[in-house]
């Protein structure tokens, strides 16, 4: 079999994306017979049919769906090698593309990026924000390098590597009853109204087996994006919520509330750096991951 060519498998992708030939050849700028050849091609060259195509458009057949799957991992390889090829020309050695979790964003995570472009200039790392489950999604299925998130959802089928641990804590007004507690389990905010991320966090489904094995259920009364937004929600009296510890030093002057840490089994979690496989990433993505494992070996 000769080798497959990668403007008819992006021809092909296009034409499940759009639901049609005919779209799909508009979004290409090509004429829909030449992409319905480079399909029929494509498929006597396979032996066997990618496409059903009838009155509701094109669909994948079974092994339409399976050469999908493997293309679009192909193409973003492509596309990763290509980028990083033009980062050579263009001097930039190379760009990261980065999933991280919003507790990372708020912790040392950033301070690392920092540090690791102030020695390599020429490297750029696109930084995205996720939800945790989002981010070893994202990673396994190549749409990043990087991932950087807690242990709160699957990692299977990635390389992880420690980077953080963190203590969590309940953030209170100022003049709630347990906001001189020196410590307190999860279970003491469920008389309370709650503030917490949104429903796709890795957290969330924590809150729910910890409220269920404290046998009560919980009143959530808003679902935000950041931690910061959770702390803010809190000074103005929506209700308590539960956050990384480190943010005290900046919250709870600023914001007249209290930081009490918990004491729950899971209240201390790690993060990881996640990633495909370790030896397959490019040089530059490669440099991160050892930067970042060596600025968490050093934080002990």
């Amino acid at each position: 079999m000769r080798d497959l060519d990668p403007i008819s498998i992006r021809l092909f992708l296009a034409t499940l994306e759009e639901g049609s030939i005919a779209r799909a050849a508009a979004r290409e700028s090509i004429v829909p017979s030449a992409v319905s050849k480079r399909i029929s091609d494509l498929e006597a060259q396979l032996r066997v049919p990618l496409l059903e195509r009838g009155a509701k458009g094109a669909q994948a057949t079974p092994a339409g769906q399976a050469l999908a799957h493997h293309a679009r991992h192909l193409l973003q390889s492509m596309e990763r090698m290509q980028r990083e090829m033009a980062g050579y020309v263009e001097g930039v050695r190379g760009v990261i593309r980065l999933l991280a979790s919003v507790t990372s964003l708020a912790g040392e995570l950033p301070a690392d990026i920092m540090r690791f472009r102030a020695d390599r200039s020429q490297i750029e790392v696109d930084v995205e924000e996720r939800v945790t489950p989002a981010i070893y999604r994202g990673v396994r299925e190549g749409l990043a390098d990087v991932g950087v998130a807690s242990e709160f959802a699957s990692h299977e089928g990635l390389q992880v590597f420690p980077y953080r641990r963190y203590a969590l804590a309940a953030v209170l007004p100022a003049g709630h009853a347990l906001a001189r507690e020196p410590a307190i389990p999860y279970a003491d905010l469920l008389d309370d109204d709650l503030v917490e991320l949104s429903r796709d966090s890795g957290i969330a489904q924590v809150f729910d087996d910890a409220a269920r094995e404290a046998r009560t259920s919980r009143t959530v009364r808003a679902r935000v994006s950041s931690f910061e937004t959770v702390c803010t929600l809190v000074a103005r009296g929506m209700g308590v919520g539960v956050v990384p510890l480190y943010l005290k030093a900046a919250k709870e002057r600023a914001l007249d509330v209290r930081f009490v840490p918990l004491t729950d089994a899971w209240s201390q979690p790690r993060s990881f750096v996640a990633v495909r496989d370790f030896d397959a990433l490019p040089v530059a993505a490669q440099a991160f991951v050892t930067h970042l494992r060596a600025s968490a070996a050093a934080a002990g």
